[in-house]
């Protein structure tokens, strides 16, 4: 081999070699905590309390009038029964009204390999909170069908 290919191939490898570098030392990052004093925050742990199946943590961002109108341990049930996915989820258009305020809650999901390749798609939801005790809780989950307890 002459010397310009050696080069090309040098270039090549060295590239390779830096790309997989990268990419491994973004998967060791980790995304901070949500901030729970904003309402984007709290939206933001609620699902991801779900995607990571903790029930638990999820009722408890739930503001007292929305946990009475509901069944606790139906709730814990139901959001504990999700599978932990590769979804991604973020918050846009956080708007605050005095002790009130709304996010809308995003979710991307990461499509299936087909003919036509990854596909993915966008789900997006309105949170509703309110402020008690100088903390924000939602009032309008963005799953309130976990809420509901069939009647007998």
């Amino acid at each position: 081999m002459d010397r310009f290919t050696l080069a090309v191939v040098g270039g090549v490898l060295a590239l390779v070699a830096a790309g997989l570098i990268a990419a491994a030392s973004l998967r060791t990052q980790t995304a901070s905590p949500p901030d729970l004093t904003t309402p984007r925050g709290v939206a933001l742990a609620y699902a991801l309390a779900e995607q990571r199946g903790d029930p638990q943590a999820a009722w408890d961002l739930l503001a007292t009038s929305t946990q009475q109108r509901g069944d606790r341990e139906r709730f814990l049930a139901r959001a504990g029964s999700s599978e932990p996915d590769n979804t991604f989820i973020t918050t846009q258009d956080e708007r605050l009204d005095g002790d009130g305020a709304s996010v809308v809650l995003v979710r991307t999901y990461a499509g299936t390999g087909g003919i036509f390749g990854r596909t993915s798609y966008t789900d997006r939801t309105t949170v509703r909170l309110t402020r008690e005790s100088d903390n924000w809780r939602i009032t309008v989950p963005p799953d309130d069908y976990l809420l509901v307890s069939a009647r007998p």
